[in-house]
């Protein structure tokens, strides 16, 4: 039997960093688009090819797959100074720690601090901070890159050249009907729904149907970072259940942006 620690005798784990943009800047970028920078290949259950977001007061992963998981909900919402969450990735709800970050505007930048307590709630209340002491620096990290680029870039509707687009033609699938009615088709929310969590997690573009092609659409996706067109192709063809359930087929092309507005 592991005897668990008393509460509050391992102390959190505080991380302060100091990012390159302004405070609405700096708390958008760690929550509306969190997909964009989280490293999921080294942090998160699934690992490569999942997605992460923070939507409905929750933060959730799925897998290429589509498996979903929680890793937390959303207990405090003040932008933009603060979002605290709780944080169970791989555990249930019951054995979540906590997380609070803060953004404070220091002249053109913003100081981000990190908080993460509640150790307790793991059999090695020790171990367990030890490895988030190691982690929690490489995902600050990746989100100061992040903010980093889209500073440099103007704004944050600009993201770094390096990502990868590609552009989804959808047409009517081999089950689909053939009166013209697709998209009152019932399994077309499942389309709608995949675009939404495209959306949430910061990939999508634009999307839409082709006026002058019955049933048939376009959408552009853009992921962060180089080399992700595997992982645009499992998005696509398996994430979308419209499409692995028959209703639509897609195309994926790789699309190279070479000038931008």
């Amino acid at each position: 039997m592991t005897t668990q620690m008393p509460a509050g005798s391992v102390p959190p784990i505080r991380r302060e960093i100091v990012v390159e943009a302004d405070q609405d800047t700096a708390f958008e970028a760690f929550t509306a688009r969190i997909g964009r920078w989280w490293p999921v290949a080294e942090h998160s259950v699934h690992g490569a090819g999942s997605t992460v977001e923070l939507a409905g007061g929750r933060i959730v992963e799925r897998s290429a797959g589509g498996e979903t998981v929680i890793w937390g909900a959303v207990t405090t919402w003040d932008p933009p100074g603060e979002v605290a969450f709780t944080w169970h990735p791989g555990r249930g709800p019951d054995r979540a720690s906590q997380v609070r970050v803060t953004f404070t505007e220091s002249g053109d930048q913003t100081r981000v601090r990190l908080e993460h307590s509640g150790w307790e709630v793991f059999d090695d209340p020790a171990g367990a901070r030890a490895e988030y002491d190691q982690g929690w620096p490489q995902v600050l990290d990746c989100y100061r890159d992040a903010v980093a680029s889209v500073a440099a870039t103007g704004g944050p509707a600009a993201e770094p050249s390096a990502d990868t687009w590609v552009a989804l033609l959808h047409q009517p699938g081999p089950d689909a009907p053939t009166d013209g009615t697709i998209f009152d088709d019932p399994r077309f929310a499942w389309h709608v729904e995949f675009l939404g969590r495209m959306r949430e997690a910061g990939y999508l573009v634009a999307a839409g149907p082709l006026p002058d092609e019955p049933g048939a659409g376009l959408t552009v996706l853009r992921l962060p970072g180089a080399g992700q067109a595997d992982r645009a192709m499992k998005l696509a063809t398996e994430d979308d259940k419209s499409v692995a359930g028959g209703l639509l087929a897609v195309t994926v092309r790789p699309w190279q942006v070479l000038l931008r507005a």
